[in-house]
């Protein structure tokens, strides 16, 4: 494959991923990466990191929270909640049990 041959094979390559960014989340989940359907196509939320999500995340994703829930995926948004009280109230009766010795 010649220069040409390189250079066209990038164009195609980078032009799937801008297609891929401008409609699809690329939502990464503890249990690995899923790709959901945008509800408007823009580069916004085209990689989002959930695994540490709490409510206030949520809040600021709306558009990621209702593309998830369009796709048949909501359950991802309590499975990253779930996640998030548990690791807050790890931390707290660590914090509780390092405070009695």
């Amino acid at each position: 494959m010649g220069r040409l041959g390189s250079l066209l094979l990038g164009i195609i390559i980078g032009a799937g991923l801008v297609f891929g960014s401008l409609k699809y989340h690329t939502v990464r989940a503890a249990d690995g990466f899923h790709f959901v359907p945008k509800s408007d196509v823009s580069f916004a939320e085209a990689y989002v990191d959930i695994r540490q999500f709490g409510p206030s995340d949520w809040d600021k994703h709306r558009s990621l929270a209702v593309a998830l829930i369009k796709a048949d995926k909501e359950a991802l948004i309590a499975d990253s909640a779930a996640a998030s009280l548990r690791a807050t109230m790890r931390s707290a009766l660590d914090g509780l049990t390092g405070s009695n010795h």
